[in-house]
């Protein structure tokens, strides 16, 4: 929160004058530059995910057992978000949100959330979301289901709702098939109670757990009836907590009549009513500093690159070989060189995010991936065994010669670990 309060205030008064290039220097700290306004924008993007943050001024939907931050930089903390699904009120946060950025892109920077296509398809494209049980080869939001709405196991609040979603996706198509069979043996169209009285066949049919939950859910195979009654799904934005949906929501049961309006009014507060208020407001502090008109010409997946960086960290031998720079005495050949390849190319996705943070003060890569990066890798030959060490305003990474590549892999990981947050170069993190 100690990062929000002020740049909220800095943003919201200064936002059009704001101009010309800024760069953000934090109290106490002697560095300044672009390596410390890119570290700003990380840490407040990370501020924005962390769950009391959260909580105080709901912004994303919670999950149950996320692991890490968002921005990629968390590890093995669940006191950040990971789900990039639905949003909810707070919109003073969403405006902060959007001036952060435009303020971000008016001076070259990304604000490295892990906000989905979905996002800015709906605040700057004016896309309108697919119903949610259509078939996920409509345009324009093709993944609807999959990215706005939570997938069975995701932990997070809404993925009742994406199961049953694909519930009713399901009985649309066997009623297709059920009308196409009836035809060809010549028995004609199925009439309206044909078909309720198909549907409700489908809701005994004892296979909804198995093919609609995630795995190991329940332990054994029960029907939609028995699932719905068994947890007392009703018509609440979750379909089990949460605003009703309609008058008299919480009295009212899901079942295999009503499911498909339960979808459609789930899809309208999830999608369309429930955040209307938040997307404006990002669109309406974006604009403060950038007319938003200017992003129409840009796919939601360019945007959310443009905007928040690539969403992985990708990177192969050749790559590394050609953007760690050997330096100070360090060659291709040297081992210390060579262990460091090999320890980044060990790295998952987390830890890679946080080297980029470690050495460039910003867990995701720009646009354009890693052929908008580079890092300088010199010997360190001051710190004996200690800790590798950085200094992000120049990408340069300073390395203590190890004896092999398993100390470098654990003192760079420590060192990964324990430098959030700083962005002085002579302050050493960790002690040798």
């Amino acid at each position: 929160m100690e990062r929000i309060a002020p740049s909220d205030r800095l943003l919201e008064a200064y936002a059009e004058e704001l101009w010309g290039l800024g760069h953000v220097q934090f109290d106490t700290e002697t560095g300044f530059g672009s390596a410390v306004t890119r570290s700003f924008y990380a840490e407040v993007a990370r501020a924005l995910q962390n769950r009391a943050t959260n909580r105080k001024v709901p912004m994303w939907v919670e999950d149950d057992s996320s692991s890490s931050g968002s921005s990629g930089s968390g590890g093995g903390s669940s006191q950040h978000l990971r789900c990039r699904s639905g949003l909810w009120a707070a919109e003073r946060r969403f405006r902060f949100l959007g001036r952060l950025v435009g303020r971000a892109l008016k001076d070259g920077f990304i604000v490295p959330l892990p906000l989905g296509e979905v996002f800015f398809a709906r605040t700057l494209l004016g896309q309108k979301p697919a119903k949610l049980h259509e078939s996920s080869k409509r345009e324009p939001l093709a993944a609807l289901p999959r990215t706005v709405i939570g997938v069975p196991g995701a932990g997070c609040a809404g993925e009742l709702c994406g199961t049953l979603a694909d519930f009713v996706a399901a009985l649309k198509s066997g009623e297709e098939v059920f009308r196409r069979k009836r035809e060809e043996a010549g028995l004609g169209r199925p009439s309206a109670e044909e078909l309720r009285s198909w549907r409700r066949s489908q809701g005994r049919e004892r296979d909804f757990t198995t093919r609609f939950l995630a795995a190991g859910a329940i332990p054994e195979p029960m029907s939609f009836e028995d699932y719905m009654s068994l947890v007392g799904v009703s018509f609440l934005e979750t379909g089990l907590s949460g605003a009703p949906l309609c008058p008299g929501g919480a009295d009212r049961a899901v079942t295999v009549e009503n499911v498909e309006e339960f979808v459609e009014l789930a899809h309208a507060y999830w999608c369309d009513d429930g955040v209307r208020g938040q997307l404006t407001a990002f669109r309406e502090g974006l604009d403060e500093v950038i007319p938003v008109e200017c992003f129409s010409a840009f796919s939601a997946l360019e945007l959310r690159d443009m905007i928040c960086g690539e969403d992985s960290v990708e990177w192969g031998e050749q790559e590394l070989l050609d953007h760690l720079r050997p330096s100070g005495g360090l060659t291709e050949q040297s081992p210390a060189y060579q262990h460091l390849v090999a320890v980044l190319l060990d790295m998952d996705q987390v830890n890679r995010s946080r080297f980029l943070d470690f050495v460039s003060s910003c867990p995701r890569f720009p646009p354009g991936g890693i052929d908008s990066f580079h890092v300088d890798v010199f010997p360190d030959s001051t710190a004996g065994r200690g800790f590798p060490r950085s200094r992000a305003c120049a990408n340069q990474l300073y390395l203590p010669l190890y004896r092999s590549k398993e100390e470098l892999r654990e003192r760079l990981h420590e060192a990964m670990h324990g430098s959030a947050g700083h962005h002085e170069q002579e302050q050493r993190i960790l002690a040798s």
